[in-house]
């Protein structure tokens, strides 16, 4: 399969974030999403994943913003997680073989998603190196500047920033102050196309106020050489398929 062009790796290098353009079906995608809303429940039914790996919305419309660990709960998204696609490309940019450390799901619905403040995705994670996670964002539905697409700060990912706890479902953020996010950037995505960022590239996403709804599946890589432990995460990672 074709890696990474010196141009892309430049790009990536430069701005923390690359878009890559299809890495699954359009077929494949909508599969994950009809999996995705059996796993939160929104066919009717109740969720099949633990509430304890549900972060939901507050208020009238307790709707499920975040499903944690899909990649560990369903053999589904631990295939999608573990793509030999998607493992050339981020290899290319650590410049080893990658595992997957976990995926998360954002759901958006339409009018009432919320939006998710600005943030790096490394202090999440903080026995992690600041080279060591790139995440993989994929559409599961059109998205684009009117549904809450993504937007990222370009060149925002030189070092970790001061973030401060919220108390709320998401847990850190940055203030507004400490970042020019005057330039920061939406990325417009189809179902099964995806952007790749480095794991301290700002983000952001607004509110869904569109009637369109807006699913993405974030899968979160690390170097595989690198040793996480249980007392830090509570699921191994989990090593790609074959090239």
């Amino acid at each position: 399969m074709p890696g990474l062009t010196d141009q892309q790796r430049r790009s990536f290098s430069e701005r923390g974030y690359l878009a890559v353009g299809r890495v699954s079906a359009p077929e494949h995608a909508r599969m994950l999403k009809e999996v995705a809303g059996r796993l939160l429940g929104l066919d009717g039914k109740p969720p099949s994943l633990p509430e304890t790996h549900l972060l939901r919305a507050t208020g009238a419309d307790p709707h499920v913003r975040v499903a944690l660990h899909l990649c560990h709960m369903n053999p589904a998204f631990r295939l999608n997680a573990t793509s030999a696609r998607v493992a050339g490309l981020v290899a290319d940019l650590f410049g080893e073989e990658p595992a997957a450390l976990t995926s998360l799901l954002f759901h958006k619905p339409p009018t009432v998603g919320l939006e998710l403040g600005l943030h790096q995705d490394l202090p999440y994670y903080p026995y992690l190196g600041d080279q060591q996670l790139i995440t993989c964002w994929t559409a599961l539905d059109p998205v684009d500047a009117t549904n809450g697409g993504v937007q990222y700060v370009p060149g925002s990912h030189r070092g970790r920033l001061p973030h401060r706890q919220t108390g709320q479902q998401q847990a850190l953020d940055l203030p507004e102050d400490l970042v020019d996010a005057s330039a920061a950037h939406t990325v417009a995505l189809t179902p099964g196309e995806a952007v790749l960022h480095h794991g301290l590239t700002v983000h952001r996403s607004a509110a869904n106020t569109s009637d369109l709804p807006r699913m993405g599946l974030a899968t979160l890589y690390i170097p595989a050489g690198v040793s996480v432990h249980q007392d830090d995460f509570p699921y191994p990672p989990l090593t790609p398929r074959s090239r």
